[in-house]
């Protein structure tokens, strides 16, 4: 953590956004585990501070493409937490009314989340068809598209740095580089120089680009608010890989024995993003535990009234699974 100044509320909004994002997260696998979710669920635990450092410069007309493991991109955008619940658990509640089984798809524009592609790493390209959108109707948005670094090594993201960088879109590509896509590390899947940065590929494109610490959301919050800032003038895109490390296996089921272990320790015990952000509160003087602790009882309260509100809802009939279906011949 950096010294500088900053407004209170905005550092206690950060550490909101995160404990939200865990909480959320720690909610779904309890969920799971109870048998009231179905499929899998990719958790994004220790990522926390990547989603928050970021939406918070975003606003609600500012557009957000998701990842797989991006419920906490969603929490930090500020995506109804009733709505989240209610697709987990497939009610009526859910953003997408009731189509919450398996691996699932949350979208609520009013909030700019756009969702996520079926397929990974596709959102790369549908980021560039929003941000020339967005530069055709001169509107001063931003897009933001998040993806694992395993996303990065398929062709999609070459063609996505190019248009972008070809017609200046006002669109930031995160990397978060948590090491793994599923069990094969990184240092089998991409050809980068040995520090092994996959922000570099962006300077082939003419790409302004940064590699960051994940975990420190103080850095992130600065470095986004600039990529931002230039987004928003005109400046084109950015691409930021953000180094981190995920908690746990790639899904929940997945013991993950294939992660280095001492590395998976330290994350845990001395690099996590929310315990290393409460020191830093304190030791600063920001506030005091029991500020926090208060804090973090109404991020929970708040959590455990979405999930009985969601869950108060019906499952959808039979002709739900029409909505939206069409298809030609005739009637």
């Amino acid at each position: 953590m950096k010294k500088k100044e900053y407004n209170e509320d905005v550092l206690l909004d950060l550490y909101r956004t995160m404990l939200k994002e865990r909480g959320t997260d720690d909610k779904i696998i309890n969920l799971l585990h109870d048998g009231k979710v179905s499929g899998f669920y990719h958790p994004g635990k220790g990522q926390e501070a990547i989603g928050a450092g970021f939406c918070a410069n975003l606003t609600d007309e500012d557009y957000l493409f998701y990842d797989h493991r991006g419920c906490n991109q969603q929490v930090a955008k500020g995506i109804s937490l009733e709505g989240l619940f209610g697709d987990f658990l497939a009610k009526t509640s859910g953003t997408t009314k009731g189509l919450g089984a398996g691996i699932v798809h949350h979208a609520q524009p009013d909030k700019g989340i756009l969702g996520q592609s079926g397929t990974i790493g596709e959102s790369y390209v549908l980021g560039v068809g929003v941000g020339y959108s967005i530069k055709y109707r001169k509107s001063d948005q931003v897009c933001v598209v998040f993806n694992g670094e395993g996303a990065t090594s398929r062709e999609l993201f070459h063609g996505a740095m190019n248009w972008s960088g070809l017609y200046d879109l006002p669109v930031i590509y995160v990397i978060e580089n948590n090491e793994y896509a599923v069990s094969t590390h990184t240092s089998k899947t991409h050809s980068t120089k040995e520090d092994g940065n996959i922000a570099d590929w962006a300077e082939g494109y003419g790409i302004p680009n940064k590699v960051i610490d994940g975990n420190d959301v103080l850095e992130v919050y600065e470095t986004a608010s600039k990529a931002v800032e230039r987004a928003r003038n005109g400046g084109g895109p950015t691409v930021i890989e953000a180094k981190t490390f995920r908690h746990r296996g790639h899904f929940i089921g997945d013991p993950g024995d294939y992660m280095d272990k001492e590395k998976l320790e330290y994350y845990k015990k001395e690099n996590d993003p929310i315990n290393n952000f409460r020191s830093y509160l304190i030791e600063e003087g920001i506030t005091s535990e029991d500020k926090l602790d208060k804090l973090e009882k109404e991020v929970n309260q708040e959590i455990e009234k979405a999930v009985e509100k969601a869950d108060e809802a019906p499952l959808p009939d039979e002709d739900r699974m029409y909505d939206g279906l069409f298809a030609g011949g005739d009637e």
